[in-house]
């Protein structure tokens, strides 16, 4: 079963030694560099450990911005020792269901590289559709939130 957990000092060791597949370091930032950044961010960033029981396995960061009733994936990985094991499509379940239960969303953003085909068709597969905007080289995404 996945869960997200907060990062604390129990994990966090843990957290940044998650990593991506070589070919795969182009497509999201290092968990030190997400947790340095929602440090810097931290009135909107809340980064979470994704764990299957009580193994974790994955990281996320979401951004939260109330005022414009969105919330974004800001960084979603999987570890390279746990992929293509449906970890990546649960936990997308969970994240969406997480955000749904919040009444102030209306939409999820996120963004991925081009060349990321695995994150366009995860991300297609649960309906997000690109806006046609591009930010920093990297196509965006939008769902609208399904209070039902």
């Amino acid at each position: 079963m996945i869960q997200l957990r907060e990062i604390n000092e129990d994990n966090f060791r843990e957290c940044v030694n998650l990593k991506v597949n070589d070919n795969q370091t182009n497509f999201v930032a290092t968990n030190v560099m997400s947790l340095a950044q929602a440090w810097l961010h931290y009135s909107i960033a809340r980064p979470f450990a994704i764990y299957s029981d009580d193994v974790m396995v994955g990281f996320l960061m979401l951004d939260y911005s109330e005022a414009e009733k969105e919330c974004g994936i800001w960084r979603f990985m999987i570890d390279e020792k746990y992929q293509n094991r449906g970890f990546g499509k649960e936990a997308m379940r969970v994240i969406l269901d997480y955000i749904k239960s919040n009444p102030v969303f209306e939409s999820v953003n996120l963004s991925y590289e081009p060349e990321n085909v695995v994150a366009d068709k995860l991300y297609r597969g649960f309906g997000f559709s690109p806006t046609g905007e591009i930010d920093y080289g990297e196509i965006v995404m939008k769902l609208q939130v399904d209070k039902s």
